[in-house]
């Protein structure tokens, strides 16, 4: 049985087109994913992984939804570890709203299994804080690498 959605908000000074750009670059993605890179051709139907530089692949899915700069959305699979990898993929929705000067990243995650949701438990907020960091101060806290 899948668990209720997971929905995170932050509030990021910075514009959407910078904010598409840290969320599908794979250079920027190893700032603050934990040293993953998001490797994809975001376009629909194509495949998405998170991968160490050395090509350990720790999560894939599908490109569901591309919107730049507003909106992507894919499958969210882990693969490096045996109890999450028996679960089915559960779904990750980015949703980026511009305000003024900022945006706020709302993030919905749905559809995760309990090994799942023990595999993320805390991961969210830890790459959302660095990201924001990111944006805002070129910097990332090492939590985040």
């Amino acid at each position: 049985m899948a668990a209720p959605d997971n929905v995170y908000q932050v509030e990021i000074a910075t514009t959407p087109e910078r904010l598409w750009k840290a969320l599908t670059d794979l250079q920027e993605t190893r700032k603050y994913w934990y040293g993953a890179l998001s490797v994809s051709d975001w376009k629909v139907g194509s495949r998405w992984v998170s991968q160490s530089e050395d090509g350990d692949v720790y999560l894939e899915g599908e490109i569901l939804e591309i919107d730049p700069p507003r909106r992507p959305v894919h499958t969210f699979h882990v693969v490096h570890e045996p109890e999450p990898a028996a679960e089915a993929p559960s779904r990750i929705e980015f949703e980026i709203t511009p305000i003024g000067d900022r945006c706020w990243l709302t993030v919905s995650h749905t559809g995760r299994g309990p090994a799942t949701i023990a595999y993320t438990s805390g991961g969210w907020e830890t790459i959302f804080a660095g990201l924001k960091e990111l944006l805002e101060t070129g910097s990332v806290a090492a939590a985040a690498m």
